[in-house]
């Protein structure tokens, strides 16, 4: 780094002002057709590429090879020259996803005009087979389709070479998924051909455009809603219904906010009554750890597990960069000497890989005192996970984990945790970075490995078809012979 990328962006931004009439034949001018001009582009690939060099928590984790500066210099020239809006933005979504974060995500400025729609349907991944969940009124395929080609090249195929390069996490299968996402969004009137298999076993071929507005569907497949079931408290975050005499759900929308106090004073004395728990966090996403230690503390007489935290630093403005070989940057103050400290990788307060601490760390200086909670519920609980069980979520699964009652079913979680600060840019769009990097209680890492559960459980495309939720199923009969082996009945 140091002269040679200062005198690099010193070249970038003396070209910034003429940018717009450059290869213009004389007499011409050409017109930028980007909403922001040339220099915030820039400015703004500089701010990421400059707070991640400095603050990203995961460094010490990518590959070896990887070199950032050498990034920076690639995708220079495309954010530079780019005509429209849409190269722009998805030239730098492409670039923070290469931090492979899954926290990480470009966030566009509202004032940019771009040309994006999306499909008429939407579809659901089941172990790497794609089905038709929700569509259009008008769209003639049948729900619950698999969809086998796209564009003459196998489905899944075709949609990972194309929209991964968008996507920063790479636990599996969130990676998948979220590139499947990626791929129901893209240029306004491109159009794509496909072959379906429906349930009735016949083949059709379509031709689809990205035309919609949004992603909102008329035509779904029925989900399991418990409607059922006698629902025993609505109060967000919480829902709670009982599935049996014996059994009780609660499903966790979110771990954000302060809602602590309400699962002490409502969700508790409900949970007790009941011989066996399910705790649903499919769709949690993270939020407040608070939240996380007071359900987990509710079901055991010990002291929570604990994870590995190392803390970076953030500073959310744009550092300099350098060291005392280049003055130009470098005055010596303390907010310099950090940056250097980070810039050497030294994030940690550690003098060795934060891998070989953790095979002789004092495992005292993590030790989680047991927290107060009004008392101990002692019986089996399952948690149901997911691709989309991230950040808190990712904590509470790993936590749970190690305690001895609980049980995981579902799916492997994102794999995302550490405080994540926004990063305002200077074309008015933003990012999120990951500022510290979290171990979880086995010490490995979390970051893109994500927590395995203990019975791995996808959705059958059958129960797809009738709405049955096959890991709820699957988790009542596990939990009621739990309870059976607890009381010998």
């Amino acid at each position: 780094m140091g002269k040679k990328l200062f005198a690099i962006l010193t070249a970038v931004f003396m070209l910034c002002g003429c940018a717009a009439e450059m290869d213009a034949p004389q007499g011409e001018k050409t017109i930028e057709q980007c909403t922001k001009p040339v220099e915030l582009r820039v400015a703004a690939l500089s701010e990421v590429w400059s707070t991640a060099q400095y603050y990203y928590g995961y460094w010490n984790q990518m590959p070896e090879d990887f070199d950032w500066d050498e990034k920076y210099q690639e995708f220079l020239p495309r954010v530079m020259n780019a005509e429209t809006d849409d190269e722009y933005v998805d030239a730098m979504r492409e670039f923070v996803a290469l931090l492979h974060d899954g926290h990480t995500s470009f966030i566009p400025a509202s004032e940019y005009q771009l040309n994006k729609a999306y499909l008429p349907f939407d579809l659901e991944d089941l172990d790497g087979r794609l089905f038709l969940k929700a569509a259009s009124r008008d769209y003639e395929v049948p729900l619950g389709s698999e969809l086998l080609e796209v564009e003459n090249q196998p489905a899944l195929d075709y949609i990972l070479e194309n929209f991964e390069k968008y996507v920063p996490v790479l636990t599996e299968p969130a990676h998948e998924i979220e590139t499947i996402d990626q791929f129901l969004k893209d240029e306004k009137g491109k159009e794509i051909t496909l072959k379906w298999l429906t349930p009735q076993g016949e083949i059709v071929d379509s031709k689809v455009s990205y035309e919609t507005s949004s992603s909102v569907y008329v035509n779904q497949l029925k989900t399991l809603s418990l409607s059922d079931k006698k629902h025993l408290l609505k109060s967000s975050p919480y829902f709670v219904c009982e599935l049996n005499e014996d059994l009780v759900y609660l499903e966790i929308s979110t771990f954000r906010g302060e809602n602590y106090n309400l699962y002490y004073e409502q969700v508790m004395p409900i949970l007790n009554q009941y011989q066996g728990v399910i705790i649903d966090i499919r769709n949690n996403t993270g939020g407040n750890s608070r939240n996380v230690e007071a359900v987990l503390q509710s079901f055991t007489e010990l002291p929570l597990p604990v994870e590995y935290n190392f803390e970076s630093q953030f500073i959310s403005t744009l550092v300099p960069f350098g060291n005392e070989d280049n003055p130009i940057f470098y005055d010596g103050n303390e907010k310099n000497r950090i940056a250097k400290q980070m810039l050497d990788h030294q994030y940690y307060g550690l003098n060795e890989s934060i891998e070989s601490y953790l095979t002789h760390v004092d495992e005292s200086l993590y030790a989680n005192e047991r927290s107060d909670v009004p008392f101990i519920m002692n019986k089996p609980v399952i948690v149901l996970t997911s691709s989309q069980t991230g950040s808190a979520g990712d904590t509470f699964a790993s936590l749970a984990k190690e305690i001895e009652n609980f049980t995981l079913m579902g799916l492997t979680t994102h794999g995302v945790t550490g405080n994540n600060c926004p990063v305002s840019l200077a074309d008015g769009s933003l990012y999120s970075l990951t500022v510290d990097n979290i171990y979880g209680a086995d010490k490995q890492p979390i970051w893109n490995h994500g927590v395995q559960p203990d019975i791995e459980m996808w959705t059958t495309p059958e129960d797809l078809l009738n709405g049955e939720d096959t890991v709820l199923n699957a988790a009542i009969e596990t939990l009621q012979r739990q309870i059976k082996e607890r009381t010998g009945e």
